[in-house]
């Protein structure tokens, strides 16, 4: 019983954390199309976000397949769990720092200042999101790989 509120736990962090993927994706979408290009710091989320996703749907299918061992469960949370914590904090920093189209000038001109003052909380956020987006997508890849030694026909093929 124990474990069945464990795999639940952590598939309900890995949607909520998909979701916030998600909503900070959407958001830097929405500034692209209606303001122009997003802003030098935050360019990177848009090429790295989808592929966390992407990881993090493919690893809570396998954690609800049963096909993750309850230790490797466990030692993923941590990182789940400061990846939501990371995307958090970014979620919010954007909705502070980035103008949306019914923004007045003056809004727009004292977001563009709070954003230039901002780039050290950008620079954290994206150097440790890249240290769990790291570990999890080494891990699926691990699991996923299907490398096997090579012998002789094999090198010949």
């Amino acid at each position: 019983m124990a474990e069945a509120l464990a795999v639940i736990s952590v598939v309900a962090n890995i949607i909520q954390l998909v979701d916030f993927s998600s909503k900070v994706l959407h958001r830097l979408g929405e500034f692209r199309s209606g303001l122009g290009e997003i802003p030098k710091s935050f360019r990177h989320f848009s090429a790295e976000l989808p592929v966390l996703k992407v990881t993090l749907q493919q690893i809570g299918e396998a954690i609800e397949a049963g096909s993750v061992k309850d230790e490797t469960e466990k030692a993923l949370i941590p990182a789940i769990e400061g990846c939501k914590e990371q995307i958090q904090l970014l979620d919010t920093l954007l909705a502070k720092i980035l103008p949306i189209a019914t923004d007045s000038r003056l809004r727009r001109g004292t977001k563009a200042v709070l954003s230039l003052n901002q780039e050290a909380k950008v620079e954290s956020i994206t150097k440790i999101l890249r240290g769990y987006v790291g570990t999890l997508t080494f891990y699926y890849a691990a699991i996923s790989s299907t490398l096997q030694p090579l012998t002789g026909d094999t090198l010949l093929k």
